[in-house]
């Protein structure tokens, strides 16, 4: 039923597989296995594209409730235990150099809550198929359904490592930064472009750039002296206060844009989520 109901929703096999992390093969079997059981056809094969049967939609629709409900009971029996488990997506650079420092101090002062972190590849959260109360993603919002709070927004700059900044002149200029490589997010290879035309300049793609999947590789690399990484400050912080990296240029790109806070509007005032917020976004606003 779980995997009908994830190929209903996606109207693929391969969509399906991918989610369930199972094989098309073993996605077809489990099909079949239910039409036989249940006697007839959820879907009708009379053409090349995957399309449900009335009864097919019907049943879909139903266990899609079903499977939410289930979540949702799962969700009130851990509130209803001695302790509340808080659970929160994002990415790992975010948790590893923004969030969890501030984790210690939330666990001391609610002690019967406890957090627990899923690393999430994509930039967003879907409530209803992931296990998450919160979710921490990059954006602009709103997000429709969704409650969602500015905890930091972006200011990038970019940061090098002392050894190269030394063969910078002083004072910085664009020019001689951009003649290094520069280390590229996969993930927002655009913010590169982005702070290049905001600072006015110009400037074509290289070959000694380097591309990385992590952006907690990008900072490494730049703290081993690999080339530019385009810092967002609130991750480089303690880098640039300890001297292992070093801004050499004073433009910082600065926008709206930045990381959120979200969960469902439904759930957004229960205690353990309200707990969160409210203590997180007082941490922001003394710091």
């Amino acid at each position: 039923m779980r995997v009908f109901e994830s190929v209903a929703r996606h109207l693929s096999f391969t969509a399906a597989a991918e989610e369930l992390h199972i094989t098309q093969g073993a996605i077809s079997h489990q099909i079949k296995t239910l039409e036989n059981w249940l006697g007839f056809e959820l879907f009708d094969r009379s053409n090349r594209r995957l399309k449900l049967t009335r009864s097919g939609e019907v049943y879909a629709t139903q266990l899609t409730s079903a499977f939410a409900h289930i979540v949702q009971a799962t969700q009130e029996l851990l509130v209803s235990g001695a302790h509340q488990i808080l659970t929160i997506r994002g990415h790992t650079t975010l948790f590893v150099r923004w969030l969890i420092p501030f984790l210690p101090r939330f666990q001391a002062e609610h002690p019967d809550i406890r957090v627990r972190l899923f690393s999430t590849s994509t930039d967003g959260t879907d409530f209803r198929r992931e296990q998450a109360d919160v979710g921490i993603i990059y954006g602009e919002g709103p997000w429709p359904g969704l409650r969602s709070d500015m905890l930091l927004t972006d200011a990038l700059t970019p940061v090098v490592a002392p050894a190269l900044a030394a063969q910078l002149p002083s004072p910085c200029t664009v020019e001689s930064l951009l003649a290094l490589p520069l280390l590229y997010s996969n993930r927002r290879p655009q913010h590169w472009s982005e702070w290049i035309e905001g600072v006015g300049a110009t400037r074509a793609r290289s070959p000694g750039d380097i591309y990385c999947e992590d952006l907690s590789i990008v900072y490494q690399c730049a703290i081993d002296g690999l080339g530019v990484a385009l810092g967002q400050l609130s991750y480089v912080s303690k880098e640039l206060e300890n001297g292992t990296l070093v801004a050499p240029h004073p433009f910082v790109l600065r926008r709206e844009r930045g990381y959120h806070l979200v969960c469902p509007t439904e759930y957004a005032d229960e205690p353990k989520v309200a707990r969160f917020r409210e203590w997180l976004l007082a941490q922001l606003g003394r710091s």
